[in-house]
């Protein structure tokens, strides 16, 4: 069974902190993958200030998902 799970703009977070844990991650775990998958060199306090100050972009996200296993979708409401 798929799960869908709606991404809130104020706790998003906080999901991504649930959806790591989910995996046995933790979002510092998911964030050293994604530096070396995409050959980054952020910080953890760099990607806490995007969540905090809502200035992440969406290419961030699909990095994040993908470290996740996760897709990201568009749905029509």
């Amino acid at each position: 069974m798929e799960s869908v799970i709606k991404l809130e703009t104020d706790k998003l977070a906080l999901q991504v902190k649930y959806l790591a844990a989910m995996e046995g991650m933790t979002v510092t775990k998911v964030k050293e993958e994604i530096n070396k998958k995409y050959n980054k060199t952020d910080s953890n306090r760099n990607l806490s200030n995007k969540f905090r100050n809502k200035t992440i972009r969406v290419a961030e996200l699909a990095e994040i998902f993908d470290i996740l296993g996760y897709e990201l979708y568009i749905h029509k409401k």
